[in-house]
Formats: C-alpha cells, structure tokens, sequence
C-alpha cells in the first residue's frame, strides 16, 4: 500500500485529479452498470481488491473502485478505450482457462494473484522496451484502481489526509508582541 501511494503520486494528488475523481465517485449510482456486465464487473472488483486489498484499511471495493471504473468508462472513455478494456477483460477470462480451466473469479486468490502478476511483468517488460503502453489494458487497470481508491472518501481522507481546506482561514490573527 505504501507503495502504491508513491505510484498515485505521494501523498498529493493534483487538485484537478482529485476534483476529476470526486467528480466521477458523484455519478456513480449504486447497482447500476452503465458498460460492463455483471461478469465483468465482478472481475474488475476482484482485479482491484487484489491491487489495493482489504487490511487495516478499507480495500478497493470498499472504495467503490468497480463503479467508480464502470462511470470512467461510460463517460470519460471513448469507443476504442472501451473495447480496449472489455477485450484485455476478456483476455484475462482465457488466460484463466487457458491455465486452471475456469474463468478468473473461479480461481483462488493465489492463481489469481499468478495471472496478475503475469500481466504485471508484460507490461513492465513493454515499459522497459520504450513501447507504448497507452493500450495496454493492466495498465489502465492499474491507473484506474488507483485513482478510483485514493479520489473515493476513504481513499483520500483515510490514506492520504485529504482535506479540501487545511485548517480555517483567518485574515487578521493577532500577534503576541515580544
């Protein structure tokens, strides 16, 4: 998690993100998918609970990062970002198949976490080579989980000490006199 919040910017998120994300966490209305489906749905909040987990702290889908991404994709994403992102989701339902016969939220946490991990080093190994990573759908995924945790209340009043304003404002404070 620590690490995390070096990835989502230290402990200050530019005000125009966090705006951006206060803005979406807004739209969201419960229950309401707007372009995945229930399959999909299930499987981001599984991707983003093992992203940010559940500790001490609440985790991703305490965060509502599921409908948070959901409300991203419908308003903020356009057709080919969308397709994108229910292809790389479809791509981690094969990969699943591919190696333990079932789709991913059927697996366990640990072969979960494998498949991850996996996406995770392709998408390293493509940063590494200076390639474009722009559509690489982990990588959304990622951006995404964290912006939608550390934007959500939770996120950014729990782990980031978030507040719009620090402290109150007074303009003519009395000094002592030495």
């Amino acid at each position: 998690r620590e690490a995390l919040l070096v990835l989502a910017g230290t402990a200050a998120l530019p005000d125009s993100l966090m705006a951006m994300g206060r803005a979406v966490h807004q739209r969201v209305r419960a229950g309401t998918l707007r372009v995945l489906d229930p399959h999909q749905n299930e499987t981001v909040a599984t991707i983003a609970e093992l992203i940010i987990p559940k500790t001490d702290t609440p985790g991703a889908r305490d965060a509502g990062v599921p409908a948070f991404i959901d409300v991203m994709l419908a308003d903020w994403g356009d057709d080919e970002q969308r397709q994108m992102f229910t292809t790389g989701l479809a791509n981690v339902d094969e990969r699943s198949r591919t190696a333990y016969g079932k789709t991913f939220i059927a697996c366990s946490p640990d072969q979960q976490s494998e498949i991850l991990q996996d996406l995770d080093y392709e998408l390293a190994q493509a940063r590494d080579a200076k390639t474009d990573t722009s559509g690489n759908f982990f990588g959304m995924m990622k951006w995404l989980t964290l912006t939608g945790y550390y934007t959500s209340e939770v996120g950014a009043t729990g782990e980031l000490h978030y507040r719009v304003v620090p402290g109150r404002f007074e303009p003519c404070y009395p000094l002592e006199q030495r």
